[in-house]
This record gives C-alpha cells, structure tokens and sequence, in this order.
C-alpha cells in the first residue's frame, strides 16, 4: 500500500461478524436466469483483505476466497519492423555472395576484356 488508508465503520464491522452467504458476497451468482453481481466488488474485496492483513485476521476467515495468483502473460518475440525481422536471411545471402565475389570478379573482368576485342580494329594504327 502506498499511504495508509482509513477503513469506514462499515467495512469494519465485517471482519467482526462473518459473512452469512460468503458464495453471493465475493462471486457473481445466476439467479433466476439472471447473472446478479456479488455484494462486494474486486476493488472492495481487496480493500477487505488489506484491513484484514492489517488488523491481524485471517482473510479467509471472514469468508473471502483465497488470494489468486495471476498466470504469467505467455511471452511472444516482440513483431519488429519486417526489415528486422529479415535482418539473418539478409545477412546469409550477402555473406554467401561475398564467398563467391572473387570468381565473380575474374569473370566480370575477362568478359570486359572480351568485349573490348570485339571493339579493336584489326588495323595496326
């Protein structure tokens, strides 16, 4: 808690009297067909167990359910910018390229030097 908080008269009187129909009080109920909303809401039954925490009772001895833990959110890759996410297959193709460069060069330039034959005149001058 962040600051102390003062509990009113009538939420107090509940960790001295317990709960008659704990199931209606902390969980939604169907009733006659209807969804009805429990008597004390998510935000109330937190406030409930800290005054009980801070007045030395037993949370559930007043009735309210035992404390769930949350399921940790399952965990994905974050989804990037897609020239990210390319960044590997882009970096393999380039360093395969890079392996054959040289053969690559001696071909560009033999076939430079072919056409330029092609160019030259048969003549001396």
């Amino acid at each position: 808690m962040a600051s102390l908080r003062k509990f009113s008269e009538s939420m107090l009187k509940y960790l001295s009297e317990p709960i008659k129909d704990k199931h209606a009080a902390f969980s939604p109920n169907f009733v006659n067909g209807k969804w009805r909303n429990p008597k004390f809401s998510l935000r109330r039954q937190a406030d409930l167990r800290k005054m009980c925490l801070l007045n030395g009772v037993d949370p559930e001895s007043i009735g309210l359910p035992p404390k769930v833990k949350k399921n940790a959110l399952r965990q994905k890759p974050p989804k990037l910018h897609k020239e990210q996410r390319q960044y590997a297959e882009k970096k393999a193709k380039v360093e395969k390229a890079l392996e054959d460069m040289p053969k690559k060069i001696m071909e560009w330039k033999e076939n430079i030097r072919k056409e330029e034959e092609k160019t030259k005149s048969s003549l001396p001058f």
